[in-house]
């Protein structure tokens, strides 16, 4: 029997003949992510087209033009958000809460993880609590946002690690850093899901981009 190697594997005749053949792994993975959907791979993009003079926003990346924000978060995440400054507020009225910024443990997050969880349901879905994001199962047809760009127009495109969205990187920045200082736990002035802990600047990535049209 021939054999031949790929990438420093040896197929067989009748391997070869199979590899092409979907296993029922291969139909038991695809199942889960229709059905799971919190399992999935998911990204989020804000893509310029200078071609067109446009930018495109896929999901809640952030986008500011001439010092104007345009607002992107999901609905679904304010939602979440206030209800985790909802349970940390109700810990410590109980004493059974310590800041994530000082115990690298946040027990408010992890009571809410069953909604976060359940979130991925309304990915690619129209209505309320419905977003747009990329993880392989994505609408065509859903209605992206586009923003009009002008030559000469001042652009900044960023990630929502960055929550306060200033003109320049510096500014944001500082921002980012009064915010960990005044507001560690992220249930104040800026309510997230999620808040700092001890070992990270930011509590999300971060993306900073700015350019003139």
């Amino acid at each position: 029997m021939s054999t031949r190697t790929i990438s420093g594997l040896s197929l067989s005749d009748r391997q070869r003949d199979t590899a092409s053949v979907p296993s029922v792994t291969d139909h038991m993975t695809a199942a889960v992510f229709t059905d799971e959907p919190v399992e999935r791979l998911q990204a989020n993009a804000v893509v310029y087209s200078a071609a067109r003079h446009e930018a495109w926003l896929f999901g809640d990346c952030q986008i500011m033009v001439n010092g104007e924000q345009i607002p992107t978060v999901k609905h679904v995440d304010e939602l979440l958000g206030e209800l985790r400054a909802f349970t940390v507020l109700a810990l410590r009225s109980k004493g059974e809460h310590q800041s994530p910024a000082v115990a690298a443990t946040d027990p408010a997050r992890a009571m809410i993880l069953p909604f976060l969880r359940l979130q991925s349901q309304f990915a690619n879905k129209r209505g309320p609590y419905g977003y747009f994001v990329f993880d392989g199962f994505t609408d065509p047809t859903y209605p992206i946002r586009t923003v009009n760009i002008n030559p000469g127009d001042e652009v900044v495109l960023a990630s929502d690690g960055y929550p306060l969205l200033r003109p320049s990187l510096a500014q944001s920045e500082r921002e980012l850093q009064r915010l960990k200082r005044e507001d560690p736990e992220l249930i104040s002035e800026y309510q997230s899901t999620k808040g700092f802990t001890p070992d990270n600047d930011s509590f999300d990535d971060r993306t900073y981009l700015r350019f003139i049209a």
